[in-house]
């Protein structure tokens, strides 16, 4: 669950998902508070003008006639009576409406209370639970020119209801799942161009050109494919200059050295023949192997279906036949897309630098869900940890910390990872707990 939100796709759905629903939350309650304010504004003025008017009838009325007027409801059911002596104080104070009242009625002093339940008077006693409670009335009090005071009580009118309210835990989850479904969809059309460019430079083969990724969307985005296109032929283009190089310089040593080799073979001198022999037939197994190198990274080999099982296998059979200690310890069912060939020739570098190295070699398959994990161990002295990188590089060889006789260019290793990285696997080394190298290569199942 929470590994989701370490990716950018994640964290963009979680910031809109919270934005959002924060901003449309708080917009609701401000235009909520916004229509309370101007309703009530709209009504005080409405009452003020009904007072106003009241005020104006009672001015020219006898005080006989008074409280007969002022029992009888009028606009906005206000009925009033004339009060003496000391008033009640009031609770909370309408402000918004004795400004109203003062601005319209500049000789009268007003006092107006906020609705409250208590001002329509108390309850009746014997009131039933089921009778409707009592309305919400305001009070308000004027002091008179003549030096009266006019008590007024205004009934607020009773609010309709709609007919069908839903819940509100239902309609903020409604609401909650619209935003959270715009989120996640804005969230992953932000984040699939950087998937799209993930994939295909996971998919990148330096041996051959790619397809060009679709140049689409933002112009952001379509800048950063156009980027990746261009960095991707540019990549083929200096790979295939390097190994052509030194494929044609290997290629072309091979015809002088065979003549030197055989001017080299009519010496009279039996020992100089030998020793000269010997070191030409040593720069023929470099060249080759530099040859094997130059194809390991351009290869014409088209991709097939290969049972990696019965390689494996079969590999291990010809090492045993050929008087070496090799063992297939565990098998899988494994069949993926892969450069036949070219894969042969890696395991085999890795089984010979092991039955080299090592005296003997245990070889392994298993897989899971989304790769196959092959391990070759030996059982030699291994290599010192701060070198494992180091070995991998072309001609680079350990012959104190790992045989006391010379052999090898130092391109095994390296050719193998070049074969490895072409089937966009991976190939590490490391010293077993045991003791001895062990070397694991994990490849994506592509079948």
């Amino acid at each position: 669950m929470f590994s989701m939100f370490r990716s950018m796709h994640g964290r963009l759905f979680l910031i809109l998902l919270v934005g959002i629903i924060v901003t449309a939350t708080g917009t609701m309650l401000l235009t909520h508070s916004r229509q309370h304010e101007m309703f009530e504004r709209v009504r005080a003025h409405h009452l003020a003008t009904e007072i106003e008017d009241l005020v104006e009838i009672l001015k020219d009325m006898p005080l006989s006639e008074r409280d007969d007027f002022l029992r009888a409801p009028h606009g906005m059911g206000i009925r009033g009576r004339l009060e003496h002596g000391d008033a009640p104080a009031f609770g909370m104070r309408d402000d918004m409406l004795e400004k109203v009242l003062h601005r319209r009625l500049d000789d009268v002093h007003a006092e107006a209370e906020l609705p409250s339940k208590a001002a329509c008077g108390d309850d009746p006693p014997e009131r039933h639970r089921h009778m409707p409670a009592p309305p919400l009335c305001q009070r308000v009090r004027l002091a008179l020119e003549d030096g009266s005071t006019l008590a007024l009580t205004i009934p607020m009118p009773p609010m309709r209801e709609p007919a069908y309210t839903p819940p509100t835990w239902s309609a903020m989850l409604l609401f909650a799942s619209c935003i959270g479904l715009l989120a996640w969809l804005v969230a992953r059309i932000a984040t699939r161009p950087l998937r799209q460019l993930a994939d295909a430079a996971d998919k990148l083969d330096i041996a051959r050109v790619g397809e060009l990724l679709p140049e689409r969307g933002s112009s952001e985005v379509r800048a950063a494919t156009r980027a990746f296109n261009r960095m991707q032929k540019r990549i083929y283009e200096d790979v295939r200059e390097r190994t052509g190089m030194l494929a044609a310089i290997t290629h072309d040593l091979q015809t002088p050295l065979t003549r030197l080799r055989l001017r080299l073979e009519k010496l009279p001198d039996e020992a100089l023949r030998n020793k000269l022999v010997g070191d030409m037939q040593a720069m023929q197994q470099m060249l080759q192997e530099g040859l094997e190198l130059a194809r390991s990274m351009d290869s014409s080999e088209t991709q097939q279906l290969l049972d990696l099982d019965s390689l494996l296998d079969s590999l291990c059979s010809d090492a045993a036949e050929a008087g070496q200690q090799v063992e297939y310890a565990g098998h899988a069912t494994v069949r993926l897309k892969a450069y036949p060939s070219a894969l042969r020739r890696a395991l085999s570098n890795l089984l010979d630098n092991a039955v080299k190295y090592g005296q003997r070699a245990e070889v392994s398959l298993t897989r899971d869900a989304q790769h196959c994990h092959i391990r070759i161990r030996d059982f030699g002295p291994g290599i010192p940890p701060e070198l494992m990188d180091t070995v991998f590089t072309p001609f680079y060889r350990i012959e104190r910390s790992r045989s006391r006789e010379t052999g090898g260019t130092g391109l095994g290793l390296a050719i193998a990872r070049n074969i490895v990285q072409r089937h966009n696997g991976e190939l590490t080394l490391s010293n077993h707990p045991a003791g001895g190298l062990q070397a694991d290569v994990v490849l994506p199942l592509t079948g």
